[in-house]
């Protein structure tokens, strides 16, 4: 089984907004979050960080409402909010959301799920650097356009999209995206936290108690909801 990641990238708001925010959506779907110093084998960990205005939040290995929590949080604090992801090791995706509603999506490989999707859906998951330069002004179009393509999986390349990257085409290239959003990514390179960790509950994420014996809490395979197209 590949990488799962979920994150939530806030524009132009501090941690505290976003942590203020964040505990209004967990409670509003019956959950809650609660600072506690937690390592990432734990069901519930979730961390946030905030750097030169701008704030990440990683959810929990198992959590599957990280649109939903990052539209919320959009509408709520009335600013761009990414939600990414990672799918199975095989991709990373946005959607942008600008006061609760999509104005950019990016998947670079559209069909993923479904080979038989329309044009039209395929076209609309394309990304567009204009389009995010328009809500986050700090970053220039041709900066971030040539993360913006379509994948071919039978062609392997071991190329970057810019000179100072640090991954070529693969999932892991979300890293090099972020950094050009002036986003932190608040895992080292040991997969633990780096920054101030929280417990985070909803109603479809039950509140668990800490693994005593610190083995892995094992990732459930991310399956696509009927309701929503990826």
């Amino acid at each position: 089984m590949g990488m799962f990641l979920s994150i939530t990238g806030v524009i132009g708001k501090a941690q505290e907004e976003v942590l203020s925010s964040l505990t209004k959506y967990a409670k509003s779907v019956g959950g809650g979050l609660e600072k506690e110093v937690l390592s990432t084998d734990n069901y519930n960990c979730s961390i946030i960080e905030s750097v030169n205005g701008n704030t990440t939040i990683i959810y929990p290995n198992n959590y599957l409402e990280w649109d939903t929590s990052s539209e919320f949080i959009s509408k709520d604090l009335n600013t761009p909010v990414f939600s990414f992801h990672i799918h199975d090791g095989d991709l990373w995706m946005y959607v942008l959301f600008v006061n609760g509603e999509i104005v950019d999506q990016f998947n670079p490989i559209p069909d993923y799920w479904d080979g038989n999707i329309s044009d039209d859906e395929i076209q609309s998951w394309k990304g567009s650097a204009t389009i995010i330069n328009k809500y986050v002004e700090f970053v220039k179009p041709e900066d971030i356009e040539k993360y913006l393509v379509r994948w071919d999986l039978d062609i392997e390349t071991g190329e970057k999209a810019y000179e100072g990257d640090e991954f070529v085409q693969e999932d892991w290239q979300l890293l090099d995206f972020m950094k050009k959003m002036r986003l932190p990514f608040p895992l080292n390179e040991k997969w633990q936290p780096n920054a101030t960790t929280f417990k985070l509950w909803t109603k479809e994420l039950s509140l668990k108690q800490s693994n005593p014996n610190g083995t892995k809490v094992p990732i459930n395979v991310i399956k696509k909801p009927w309701w929503k197209i990826w």
